[in-house]
């Protein structure tokens, strides 16, 4: 095999300009694969809308509470908890993806009396990100 003396100067200052050329080509496809990628593949769910709403008042009692979020969930790691104002939970079922529309997170609840309520949700969006929040209604 050749030393690097044998090969002529030309030809190695060839060689060596065509490697980083493919490591700057490489570098940039990659950086531009970053930036063009969806951004909702760095996203994590948002609520963006309630039933009955943040901070709202209803006039009786909901049959259930409806979340709809910006991405699709993941059932089995989604969850919605309703707790009186004194903390004491006020459902007693499991919350569940609708099935028509799995970016909505859906809970029957029992009759409630008037009162304050904060419901509680933590959800798992497809891409595996996990987001919680809270917010209040009362029942008149």
């Amino acid at each position: 095999m050749p030393d690097d003396k044998s090969i002529p100067i030309q030809t190695r200052e060839v060689t060596i300009m065509n490697a980083l050329m493919r490591n700057s080509i490489a570098r940039a496809a990659a950086a531009a694969a970053l930036v063009l990628s969806p951004a909702f593949a760095f996203a994590h769910g948002k609520l963006e809308n309630a039933t009955p709403s943040a901070g709202s008042t209803v006039d009786a009692s909901p049959e259930s509470l409806r979340l709809t979020f910006n991405e699709d969930l993941e059932s089995s790691f989604s969850m919605i908890k309703v707790v009186n104002a004194s903390g004491a939970p006020a459902t007693n079922e499991k919350a569940k993806v609708d099935l028509s529309n799995p970016r909505v997170l859906m809970v029957a609840v029992p009759k409630l009396a008037s009162g304050s309520y904060t419901v509680q949700w933590a959800v798992m969006t497809h891409d595996a990100h996990k987001t919680k929040g809270t917010y209040t209604f009362a029942v008149k």
